[in-house]
C-alpha cells in the first residue's frame, strides 16, 4: 500500500469518528485554501460558535525507532498545524469548502479558542510525548489510535470535548510529559535505550505516565471530570502508574449504567441530524434552524439525557389525549429555556400556532423572563415535531403582558411553572 493510501485511509478514519460524535456540519475534511493557492490547509477542520479544533492525522508505519517515527509524524504535523493556524488567521481573508454546501468564508472573528491536536495513528509504539507546542509555544495535543477512539466515543458531544481538552491543557502545558501505553516489561533492547537516552533530557517539571491515555480518562472521570489533584503539585518528577485503570474502570456497574443512561440522550443528536439539519435545507439552512442545532448541540451529554427523559415523560403522558387539549412543560438549563408543547390531531395548524406563540410568551412572562433564549419542540403521539428558536428573549411591553394574561385566564392554564429540570447522576446505581 503506497503511503497516500494509508494516510486517505487514516483521514477517513478519524472523520467518520468525528461525524459520528459532533455531526458531518461541523466539520470540514480536508480543507482548502479556495481563494489562495488552493492547498490543503490541514487535514480536519472543527469550527462550532467560537471554537475551533485544528486535526492533523498521520499514519505512517511505526517501524522500531522511536525518535525517527516521532520526526515523521509529530514534528511534520507540528509544522502543517502551526501553518494552518498561520494561513487561517493570516491578513488575508480565507474562503473554504463544506463537502454538502457553497463556498464560505472562515470566521475568524468569531473565534476565541483554538485548540490543536495530532492524531498518529501507527500502532506498536512503546512511548511517546503527550502534548507538544508549536514555534509560537501554541499548546499541541497528541493523541494515538486507541486514545482518540476512546476519548471521542466517551465525550462524544463538542462541549464535553473541549471540556476535556481545557483541563488537559491547563494542566500539561509547559510540562514534558511522556506516556507508555506499551507494557514496560515488553521493551525490547533498543526501545529501553532509546527511552533512556530521552529520559536524560528530563530533569525537572515532567510527568512519566505508566499507561494509556484511555487509563487517564478513567481518573478523570472518577474526579469529577479533573485530572488526579497530585499531578498539579510542583516536583521535579511525577511518575504515574495507572496501567489497566480503564479495563477495571469501564467493568463497573455505575459505568454500565451511564451507558445505558445515555441512550435516551441521543435523542437529541438525532433531532438536529434528522429533524433540523435535513439534507433538503443545507444548502439554504435558515438562521433559526441553524441557531436552534447550535443551542440543542452545545448541551453536553448529561444535560442532553435529562431533557430527552424529561420529553419521553411529557409526551407518555400526552399521547393518548384527543379533542383540542394542548399539553405544556418547561425547564430552563443555564439560561436556555427548552419547551415541550403537545397538540392534538383534531387542530389545525393555525391553531397549533397560536397556541405554540401563547405558550412561549406566558413561560416567558410567568417565568419573570428567566431564560435568555428559548427552544420550542412540539409534537403530537405520532413524533410530528414543529420547532422554534428564540434567541434573545426581551421583557414585553406592558400591554403586551396584559394581553398574555388575558389570554392564558381564558384557556384556563396555570400560571406557576414548575421547572422540569431533573438530577441526573452521570454514573447511576
Amino acid at each position: 500500500m503506497i503511503i497516500e493510501d494509508k494516510g486517505k485511509l487514516g483521514e477517513d478514519f478519524v472523520n467518520t469518528l468525528a461525524y459520528r460524535s459532533f455531526l458531518k456540519y461541523w466539520c470540514f475534511p480536508g480543507p482548502k485554501y479556495e481563494n489562495g493557492d488552493k492547498k490543503e490547509i490541514c487535514d480536519l477542520l472543527i469550527i462550532f460558535n467560537s471554537v475551533l479544533i485544528v486535526i492533523s492525522v498521520k499514519n505512517y508505519e511505526f517501524k522500531g525507532n522511536h525518535f525517527r517515527y516521532f520526526n515523521n509524524t509529530i514534528e511534520k504535523a507540528v509544522k502543517q498545524i502551526h501553518g494552518a493556524c498561520r494561513t487561517l488567521f493570516g491578513a488575508a481573508e480565507v474562503q473554504i469548502k463544506h463537502p454538502d454546501r457553497e463556498m464560505e468564508i472562515f470566521p475568524r472573528e468569531q473565534i476565541t479558542k483554538v485548540f490543536r491536536i495530532v492524531i498518529n495513528l501507527g500502532e506498536g509504539v512503546k512511548f511517546y510525548p503527550f502534548n507538544h507546542s508549536t514555534k509560537n509555544d501554541d499548546y499541541v495535543t497528541l493523541f494515538d489510535k486507541d486514545s482518540f477512539e476512546t476519548i471521542i466515543s466517551q465525550l462524544d458531544t463538542l462541549p464535553d470535548f473541549i471540556d476535556y481538552l481545557e483541563k488537559r491543557e491547563k494542566l500539561f502545558k509547559g510540562r514534558i510529559t511522556i506516556i507508555m501505553p506499551g507494557d514496560e516489561y515488553d521493551f525490547p533492547l533498543e526501545t529501553q535505550k532509546e527511552f533512556f537516552a530521552l529520559q536524560k533530557q528530563l530533569t525537572q517539571n515532567y510527568i512519566l505516565i505508566s499507561g494509556t491515555e484511555k487509563d487517564l480518562l478513567s481518573h478523570f472521570f472518577k474526579n469529577a471530570r479533573n485530572f488526579p489533584p497530585f499531578l498539579n503539585d510542583d516536583s521535579n518528577g511525577i511518575f504515574l502508574q495507572i496501567d489497566g485503570d480503564w479495563d477495571s474502570f469501564s467493568d463497573i456497574q455505575q459505568v454500565k449504567n451511564k451507558a445505558e443512561a445515555d441512550k435516551a440522550s441521543y435523542f437529541i443528536d438525532d433531532f438536529v441530524q434528522n429533524e433540523i439539519l435535513k439534507n433538503e435545507y443545507l444548502q439554504n439552512l435558515t438562521p433559526m434552524r441553524l441557531n436552534l442545532a447550535k443551542a440543542m448541540l452545545s448541551f453536553d451529554r448529561l444535560t442532553r439525557r435529562s431533557i430527552a427523559k424529561s420529553y419521553f415523560e411529557f409526551h407518555n403522558r400526552y399521547k393518548d389525549v384527543s379533542g383540542l387539549n394542548f399539553g405544556r412543560r418547561f425547564g430552563d438549563y443555564d439560561g436556555v429555556g427548552v419547551l415541550f408543547t403537545f397538540y392534538t390531531d383534531q387542530m389545525d395548524m393555525e391553531m397549533i400556532n397560536t397556541l405554540n406563540t401563547l405558550a412561549i410568551e406566558s413561560v416567558n412572562l410567568f417565568t419573570g423572563y428567566k431564560s435568555k433564549s428559548l427552544i420550542l419542540i412540539s409534537s403530537n403521539r405520532s413524533h410530528r415535531f414543529l420547532f422554534a428558536h428564540i434567541d434573545k428573549i426581551e421583557k414585553y411591553e406592558p400591554d403586551h403582558e396584559e394581553m398574555i394574561r388575558q389570554d392564558v385566564k381564558r384557556m384556563g392554564w396555570f400560571t406557576k411553572h414548575t421547572l422540569f429540570q431533573g438530577s441526573e447522576n452521570e454514573f447511576p446505581e
